[in-house]
């Protein structure tokens, strides 16, 4: 019995761990996708080639910088946090912290290696923020700047923080009993995450589904 629980609970997590992937690039397609509808529509609308700046200045909606700020710090934490449920403790990867001898023993090992992925996130973050301005679909600080998006939906985003600040401590948690198991920190970290990141691209997919009625 033990052993089909835990064969159930690895179907579970390759199965969150494969919507968790996928709808994280086909947000990062269909963002493009909408972008690309719009110019072409412009375009046709105004009976002209319409240029990449005029699209962005027609379509750039002012989100405020509370918000901006706070939707790039759940960006990053996203990324933390899938670190922490995978890299942490060997999962479907053949390498993690764990096998990092001096970081594993470390007393402040679990907070370095966070502040590190943090670090490597904002870093390639502040490079795709250097790109041509002809480029700005690429631009994750520009995400939302492209969507309408209503108080509710900002207040869920910025929620997603929090729910991620949980599944980084599930994950932690997972890493200080290793090598024993916890499925339900498992599989609650990782609805956390599915659920956060679900949030984060809502306003790509509701302009995607908008614009096939």
């Amino acid at each position: 019995m033990e052993i089909d629980t835990a064969f159930a609970a690895d179907n579970l997590f390759a199965i969150g761990t494969i919507v968790l992937a996928i709808g994280l690039i086909l947000a990062g397609i269909l963002h493009i996708n909408n972008l690309k509808k719009v110019h072409k529509l412009m375009g046709v609308l105004q009976k002209k080639t319409v240029s990449k700046s005029l699209l962005y200045t027609e379509m750039t909606v002012a989100q405020g910088s509370n918000f901006t700020a706070l939707a790039l710090a759940s960006w990053i934490m996203l990324f933390v946090a899938i670190a922490y449920l995978y890299l942490l403790v060997p999962t479907f990867l053949p390498f993690s912290y764990m096998k990092l001898a001096e970081l594993a023993s470390n007393p402040m090992g679990f907070a370095a290696f966070g502040a590190l992925v943090a670090i490597v996130v904002a870093t390639i973050l502040l490079f795709l923020d250097k790109l041509p301005e002809d480029l700005r679909e690429f631009k994750l600080t520009e995400l939302y700047s492209f969507y309408s998006i209503s108080k509710a939906t900002k207040k869920m985003i910025g929620l997603t923080v929090i729910a991620l600040c949980i599944s980084v401590f599930l994950s932690a948690y997972l890493g200080t009993i290793y090598p024993n198991h916890s499925i339900g920190s498992e599989l609650i970290s990782l609805l956390l995450l599915i659920v956060s990141a679900a949030i984060l691209v809502m306003p790509v997919y509701k302009e995607a589904w908008e614009a096939r009625r």
